[in-house]
């Protein structure tokens, strides 16, 4: 592969997890429209291009039904969903994206290595604190909530950068910045290059705190305090890992359980509503409205329509989605769906934190950890699980299958690494598909 060629790869896999990261979806989408045509041909172009590639990829699909076959799960269950769906155009369009979102997603496992692909999305999160930041600036009447938005009038004076939404333009940020952390963490860029994130996170919590969302403060503050407390974790012993987890768990038991007193006294403090703005309401509606859908759903991205109209009637509520993950992907994939996905984080999260303390791509076990704890703390409020042309379901995919490929001598290397030796080993000797 010629050096021209590799470079335009590289510019389609960081266009690619760029505009998988919602950045550009308002900005593209026609105002007052609720489609985006645009969006969507994007969306197809790098999906379809990756599945060609794929395609001429030797051993890919064997190995993509053969060892990732868990990402697929869900995946699958979503094409399903068609047989019952509310709305079979819409459902076909959703899942069609979907499977072409995860398409993407194995594209970037076989073109990049592990550290490649960890600097790949570092670049990213560099890129969308660097973009957002100089909209808002440039352009405030765009990157800032105006008092004279009809639907968003509350939210005056809230950053929102390129985004409809401030909550959706804070969980993106909180997200970039544990990457910058990350990135900074494990040097990529070099000596000098690496401290040029420091003002970045600065930047990026200044967002965080002018976009006044509540959700990308929690989410900024304990994704990277919980990593960093099992990279810490990394230097004691098995046995005392052992040890102490166990002591933790009574601990993490009771935490849990008075979370929500805790939670509801502190928004108290803060003076905001203890029941997130109506969300519990909401969330229980949806749980009644579900009724004898619950098991399968109404079809993925068309539960809505049996939902929302019994919401209504039952509490007399009209809202879009549940503003909650967990309930959103049940509405239209069941608790099945929400089951296979839940089963499939749960299993990446073993993955990663076998690697991280094992000390294998200790970048893509870190990275795994963080887009999981994301995931199962953002979606208690938002909603953007097993969503299309997302970053937050390729991020998920792609380190489970790099994860997935590293064999068990590599956890062999990994523990004499630890133990003071060195190890040069070429990466695509055991990854078949990189140039």
């Amino acid at each position: 592969m010629t050096s021209l060629s590799r470079l335009v790869e590289y510019g389609i896999a960081l266009f690619g997890l760029f505009f998988m990261s919602g950045t550009l979806t308002s900005f593209l989408t026609p105002q007052g429209s609720a489609t985006a045509p645009l969006v969507q041909a994007i969306g197809a172009a790098l999906g379809l291009y990756s599945v060609v590639a794929l395609l001429f990829t030797p051993n890919s699909i064997p190995r993509v039904l053969g060892l990732y076959w868990p990402a697929l799960l869900p995946v699958l269950l979503a094409v399903m969903s068609l047989g019952w769906t509310e709305d079979t155009s819409l459902t076909l369009r959703r899942a069609g994206s979907l499977g072409l979102t995860t398409a993407f997603a194995f594209w970037l496992v076989f073109r990049f290595t592990p550290i490649q692909i960890f600097q790949l999305v570092v670049t990213m999160a560099v890129s969308i604190i660097a973009v957002n930041f100089a909209i808002i600036q440039i352009q405030p009447t765009r990157g800032i909530h105006q008092s004279y938005d009809i639907i968003n009038a509350h939210h005056a004076g809230s950053w929102r950068g390129l985004f409809g939404h401030k909550n959706d333009f804070g969980r993106l940020t909180a997200l970039s910045t544990a990457i910058l952390v990350m990135g900074f963490v494990f040097g990529v860029g070099g000596r000098y290059l690496r401290w040029g994130m420091i003002p970045l996170i600065g930047i990026a919590i200044v967002m965080i705190t002018q976009s006044s969302s509540s959700q990308a403060t929690l989410l900024a503050s304990t994704v990277p305090t919980s990593v960093a407390a099992l990279l810490l974790m990394r230097r004691i012993s098995p046995a005392g890992r052992s040890i102490m987890l166990v002591v933790a768990l009574p601990f993490a038991i009771i935490a849990a359980l008075s979370a929500q007193l805790v939670f509801e006294y502190v928004l108290g403090l803060l003076g905001r509503d203890a029941t997130l703005t109506g969300r519990t309401e909401i969330w229980e509606g949806v749980i009644l409205s579900l009724g004898g859908h619950g098991v399968l759903g109404g079809g993925y991205g068309a539960g809505w329509q049996i939902v929302g109209p019994r919401l209504a009637g039952l509490t007399g509520i009209e809202v879009g989605h549940a503003h909650n993950g967990f309930l959103d992907l049940a509405v239209d994939i069941g608790a099945v769906g929400l089951g296979l996905t839940l089963v499939f984080m749960l299993w990446l999260g073993t993955l990663a934190f076998r690697s991280l303390m094992q000390g294998v791509e200790p970048e893509i076990s870190v990275l795994a950890l963080s887009v999981i704890l994301f995931a199962l703390i953002g979606n208690v409020a938002g909603s953007f699980l097993l969503l299309h042309n997302s970053l937050y379901w390729v991020l998920p995919v792609v380190t489970f299958a790099k994860l997935r490929d590293v064999p068990y001598a590599s956890y062999q290397t990994g523990i004499a690494r630890d133990a003071g030796e060195t190890h040069q080993a070429d990466p695509s000797a055991a990854e078949p598909g990189y140039p």
